[in-house]
C-alpha cells in the first residue's frame, strides 16, 4: 500500500516519516484516507492499492454514517516519490478491541479474531 499525501517539506515533516507509529486518522468509504492533525502538520491523504476484503479481515467495520471505517490510528511511512509513501505498519484501534494491525512491515498482518465461535454457536438458545 501506498500514501499519496502532499506535506509541506521541512525539518518537521523531514523528522515525522523518519518515526515510526505516526498517530493519525483513518476514514473509509469509496476512498481511503489518512488524516494527520495537529500537532502534527495537518494533511489528507489517499491510500492506494488497497484491499477492502483484506482490510475488513484486520478492522471491524463501525456501524452507520459516512465510513465503514473511522479510527484513530499508528502508521509507519518511507517517501518513496514525490508526494508518494510506502505504508510499512498500519493499525487502527478499536474501542471493543484494541489495535487492530492492518499492515506489518508492508505486508498485511495476520487477520483479527473479532468473534469468538462459541458466541456464535449461542445465538438464538
Amino acid at each position: 500500500m501506498h500514501l499519496k499525501i502532499e506535506m509541506p517539506k521541512n525539518l518537521v515533516t523531514e523528522e515525522l516519516v523518519r518515526q515510526k507509529n505516526i498517530p493519525c486518522y483513518c476514514r473509509i468509504a469509496r476512498e481511503f484516507e489518512i488524516l494527520f492533525q495537529n500537532p502534527l502538520p495537518e494533511a489528507r491523504g489517499f491510500v492506494l492499492e488497497w484491499d477492502r476484503k483484506l482490510l475488513e479481515e484486520r478492522a471491524v467495520a463501525g456501524g452507520g454514517g459516512d465510513y465503514t471505517h473511522a479510527a484513530n490510528g499508528m502508521i509507519s511511512i518511507e517517501e518513496v516519490g514525490t508526494n508518494l509513501y510506502k505504508i510499512h505498519d498500519l493499525a487502527f484501534f478499536n474501542t471493543r478491541f484494541g489495535w487492530c494491525q492492518i499492515l506489518l512491515n508492508g505486508e498485511y498482518a495476520t487477520p483479527g479474531k473479532f468473534w469468538d465461535d462459541d458466541e456464535e454457536d449461542t445465538i438464538g438458545r
